[in-house]
């Protein structure tokens, strides 16, 4: 209308400014993409639960403690209003008091919480609620036929007993000496 030239609601304020790469022309408005169009591409889809990990009666206690699930299956946490935070934080092996460095982790303990974790490989998966640790409050989730760590320690007990191989502190004993062999020799 009456020569105006607009984008949406934004007026050309200054037509065709020349350029290295071509020409300009300079707006009274930023431009923002429709919200929409925004929110259709940031929204991500919850997993569906499979299994699902709750507080027992006590409050202190994951139930049920242990799973055995198939690859690919969800497993969710999930506890509303407990009386005491708590979370879910993977352990190294069996026993750690600790979380392991870069594991799965629900985040920071809440007493309302919806932690939901798919299982891509045979593992077998410990996990620890980190403030109540000490009243034992872990649980165990066997994935498949429990990944490769099971099948190897059970190998490597049988080749210890059958094996005739000098022990690591033998082999660092005698290159200590070859060692020190040289050096007098230098001397």
């Amino acid at each position: 209308e009456d020569g105006v030239v607009s984008i949406n609601d934004a007026v050309v304020i200054i037509a065709d400014v020349p350029v290295s790469n071509g020409v300009i022309h300079v707006i009274d408005k930023v431009l923002i993409p429709p919200a929409e169009n925004v929110e259709e591409e940031t929204t991500e889809v919850e997993p569906t639960c499979d299994y699902v990990v709750g507080l027992d009666s006590s409050g202190y206690a994951y139930s049920p403690a242990e799973l055995t699930i198939a690859v690919g299956e969800t497993v969710c946490w999930q506890w509303t209003d407990a009386t005491d935070s708590h979370n879910v934080a993977e352990i190294a092996n069996e026993g750690d008091q600790e979380m392991k460095e870069g594991g799965v982790y629900s985040g920071a303990i809440a007493t309302t919480v919806d932690f939901r974790h798919t299982f891509e490989e045979d593992m077998t998966f410990y996990y620890i609620c980190e403030p109540h640790v000490s009243m034992d409050m872990v649980g165990k989730v066997v994935v498949g036929n429990g990944g490769p760590e099971s099948e190897v320690v059970e190998e490597s007990a049988t080749d210890d007993e059958e094996s005739s191989t000098p022990s690591l502190g033998i082999l660092v004993s005698a290159i200590a000496m070859i060692a020190v062999a040289l050096s007098a020799r230098r001397l």
